[in-house]
């Protein structure tokens, strides 16, 4: 009898576990991204059940070593959907590193990647005097102002190219004539699986603005491309907020690729 309940229970342990497992292997097929060979001296990703439990286990043995408690050890090696909520996904896989040693890594994906790809867009707007338009926006994640260009998320069956020109109206009310691709932008390789497409985009008239009610967008401000430049040396610019001159931080990456890309290609 007592053969039959622990023969029951691990039974239904290993169900329990097989179903989050199979959860995890069905978004890296939507994902539809290279798993990697370590053989190239890149991080492979490990699908093969059988594997990703010997490689859990190696990581849980490092991590009682470095000493984590036992339960600890155990969460922090589990592989799969580490969390989600209706945005982002955040999956720890099993991988094999260059020269074939076993562990995990973590990376965190925007949901709407699992349809188009790339789940945003950014846009440097110019204007008919060449002047650069940038969001004065208060950033929730640095808890801080910051000096940054349009961007957001892409509605579903929406093209990119129709969602920078929405998100340009929406933020600054501005409305491009046409819009150029300067490229494509990793924000964070080391967490971050999104590429992101950046356009240039030709102002042609203003309207009014739309924010969304999770935006706190004070402004949209006009720059030329040499008060930029400074602001990048020093990391700021002195612009008004709520009437009053303070520093602002000038560190947008989405911004810096753009001004580079269109100058490159004598855009700007």
């Amino acid at each position: 009898m007592k053969k039959f309940l622990i023969t029951a229970l691990l039974s239904v342990h290993c169900a329990f576990a097989q179903e989050p497992l199979e959860e995890y292997l069905s978004y890296l097929k939507q994902l539809d991204q290279s798993s990697g060979d370590h053989r190239q001296g890149e991080i492979e990703i490990v699908t093969d059940p059988g594997e990703i439990s010997q490689i859990q286990k190696v990581q849980e043995n490092r991590l009682l070593k470095k000493g984590f408690s036992a339960e600890q050890a155990l969460k922090f090696s589990q592989i799969g959907v580490v969390s989600e909520d209706q945005y982002w996904l955040w999956l720890r896989d099993a991988v094999y590193f260059p020269k074939k040693i076993p562990g995990t890594y973590d990376r965190l994906i925007w949901k709407s990647e699992l349809k188009r790809g790339f789940p945003g867009i950014a846009v440097l707007p110019i204007l008919p005097s060449g002047r650069i338009v940038l969001n004065l926006n208060y950033r929730h994640a640095t808890r801080s102002w910051e000096l940054e260009l349009p961007r957001g998320g892409v509605a579903s069956q929406e093209s990119m190219e129709a969602a920078a020109l929405r998100e340009l109206k929406e933020e600054t009310g501005m409305v491009a004539s046409s819009l150029i691709l300067l490229g494509w932008i990793a924000p964070d390789s080391g967490a971050l699986s999104s590429v992101i497409p950046v356009f240039l985009g030709k102002v042609s008239e203003q309207a009014e603005s739309n924010t969304e009610y999770s935006e706190a967008i004070a402004a949209a401000l006009t720059f030329t491309k040499e008060e930029l430049h400074e602001g990048l040396i020093q990391g700021f610019l002195e612009v008004a907020v709520e009437g009053k001159k303070q520093p602002v931080p000038l560190r947008d990456g989405f911004l810096t690729f753009a001004l580079l890309q269109a100058e490159l290609r004598k855009l700007l």
